[in-house]
């Protein structure tokens, strides 16, 4: 009776402990886990029934104990106990005072959670036997296992996330930068069209490097007027695009490798930080040199006195593709990185204010969607790049400076070229090129791939004064999975499951401990208890019942079953009477036999 669904519980639960994936069932195997979780159901109810039928059973055979008669169609309910439950049958004998108002208490208790159980039971073995569509860790993944392919670095020099950049800081030139990438590059970023109109910013994702041989990804996006860009840094792109098709070849379906930082080598790993820019863009006034900045990171007007900048310079020197960095951050205590102005033939000029900070943020790679790093901040952009916390990052003319400096050209007199041929677009022009190329270079922090013959380190150095960190690749697959965590209904639905296990327990261990172990009765369903009660007596005073108050005072009569006469037929009789007994008008008015 109790075995299937006990075994089916244990069953369950052992698969949620094992954390079994299902690749790719198919909409019957689906289907047929519905009849399952019925199944399961049923013989729930079974199982609960028998025990709570072995309680009345138990008090019925104890004469000195005995059932209240509200209790005892308790059993017949449990498959829609919900009318019984706020019934007076139930709640006029569980309070009820005598000297067994404990036993009455502990079976009032025991039909109300087992009615419970039986209402909960239908959608908890659903709940429980439904395996749930997501993205689950593979906890066996190891991305340094030996493949017969390249090592894969798993330990690296602590990253410093500085927030004051100067010359010290200027990355080093790659590969890239020896060859002559930036009006490409510039038009990849100046023409993508980045959409505007939209309740949730949305990232459009531009190649550009000038230091990486592969294809770094760049993000960009424009709200308000101001555009937005940010990338992973450079090192953890790297490593990340290599570890992706590790260990992945024999699954079917989609998956994704994230990477984390352990400091020291400790812990369950934490985001990596990386560059989140925001640039604003804002043409002067004719003549004036007025400029105008309200948006949401800044609020402030600049006019430029007379014919010189902020620093004394003569600004009809500034010509068409010439910059100044006017050092507002210094000279105007605005909280601004970095800022530079631009002049043009027509005596305009154009003045870009730079805010940049670190911030965290999830990495990944998912497979085959894409190729690119994704990544998920841990806070909203906008207010990440208005927090004026400790990431926030200073950027020194020396690191601008260096930045834009190649063998060939200036990288900002090739940005003023293209964005001047395009008037109408100017201040957004410069936007993107500014974003795309000061985002590329703060994501060279810390890669050490270009240093001069670098090597992968696979173990940590034996140096203890190097600060070093552990690298760790997480993998997720795309698939069907049993997990406690993939919804907070699972644990409560193995909670009330495990309760019924204890509750089997404790009533297998009551029936060992029993003189006479319980192995079945002549009245364990409706039709034996209905033909013994039949054959019973009703006790006196039962023949007013459409009051209220005469039910509530039969609901409290306490019953036992006993043998009647020479012929041993079982009956109901009260506790407080030798049976139940009858007036002859009654019995010749009714024209039965009750005896």
């Amino acid at each position: 009776m109790h075995l299937p669904a006990v075994t089916i519980t244990l069953a369950l639960l052992s698969l949620y402990i094992a954390k079994v994936n299902w690749k790719e069932p198919s909409n019957e195997a689906l289907n047929a886990l519905q009849f399952a979780a019925k199944s399961h159901e049923t013989v729930l109810l079974m199982s609960l029934g028998d025990i709570l039928l072995y309680r009345i059973s138990y008090g019925l055979d104890r004469q000195d104990i005995g059932v209240p008669l509200g209790f005892l169609p308790s059993s017949f309910y449990l498959a829609a106990p919900f009318r019984y439950l706020v019934s007076r049958q139930l709640w006029v004998p569980t309070f009820k005072s005598s000297k067994n108002t404990k036993h009455q208490w502990a079976t009032g208790a025991m039909i109300v959670s087992i009615s419970i159980l039986c209402i909960a039971a239908s959608p908890l073995s659903a709940i429980a036997m439904i395996p749930r569509l997501g993205w689950w860790k593979n906890d066996d993944f190891d991305a340094f296992a030996d493949d017969g392919g390249s090592p894969l670095a798993k330990w690296l020099p602590h990253i410093e996330y500085r927030t004051v950049l100067g010359s010290e800081s200027i990355p080093l030139p790659g590969v890239q930068s020896l060859v002559d990438p930036i009006k490409a590059f510039l038009r990849a970023g100046v023409d993508v069209d980045l959409h505007t109109n939209f309740e949730q910013m949305e990232f459009s994702n531009i190649s550009y490097s000038n230091y990486d041989e592969g294809p770094q990804s760049v993000s960009l996006a424009q709200e308000n007027e101001i555009t937005y860009a940010t990338c992973p840094l450079s090192i953890v792109a790297t490593l990340l695009r290599v570890a992706v098709n590790r260990g992945a070849q024999a699954f079917p379906g989609p998956w994704l490798t994230t990477c984390k930082q352990q400091i020291q080598g400790h812990g369950d790993g934490t985001a990596w930080k990386q560059p989140l820019l925001a640039v604003k863009c804002q043409y002067g006034l004719p003549d004036s040199h007025f400029f105008n900045f309200s948006s949401v990171l800044l609020n402030e007007t600049l006019t430029l006195d007379g014919d010189k900048d902020l620093a004394g310079v003569d600004l009809h020197n500034l010509t068409r593709g010439d910059h100044r960095f006017l050092n507002l951050r210094a000279n105007k205590n605005w909280p601004v990185s970095a800022d530079i102005l631009f002049g043009s033939s027509e005596n305009k000029f154009t003045l870009c204010l730079v805010f940049a900070r670190w911030s965290a943020a999830d990495t990944w790679i998912e497979l085959p969607r894409s190729f690119q790093t994704w990544s998920n901040f841990e806070e909203p952009i906008v207010q990440s790049i208005s927090n004026r916390s400790s990431d926030f990052i200073h950027l020194e003319d020396k690191w601008m400076d260096g930045i834009a400096t190649f063998s060939h050209k200036s990288f900002f007199d090739s940005m003023a070229e293209i964005c001047e041929a395009a008037p109408s677009f100017v201040p957004r022009c410069y936007e993107h090129a500014l974003a795309l190329h000061i985002t590329d270079g703060l994501a060279q922090t810390g890669n050490v791939f270009l240093s001069p013959g670098y090597k992968p380190q696979t173990e940590q150095s034996n140096d203890s004064t190097k600060q070093e960190d552990a690298i760790l690749f997480i993998r997720y697959y795309y698939t069907y999975a049993y997990r406690f965590e993939s919804s907070r209904g699972i644990p409560l639905a193995f909670t009330f499951l495990l309760l019924h296990v204890l509750m089997v327990l404790i009533h297998l261990v009551k029936i060992i401990q029993s003189k006479d172990p319980w192995q079945g009765s002549d009245w364990d369903n409706f039709g034996d208890m209905l033909v013994l009660a039949l054959a019973s007596k009703p006790p006196d005073g039962t023949n007013d019942l459409a009051q209220q108050s005469s039910k509530s005072e039969l609901w409290r009569k306490t019953v036992t079953v006993g043998c009647e006469g020479d012929e041993g037929h079982f009956q109901i009789r009260l506790k407080e009477q030798k049976g139940y007994q009858r007036t002859r008008q009654q019995e010749e008015e009714s024209g039965g036999d009750f005896s």
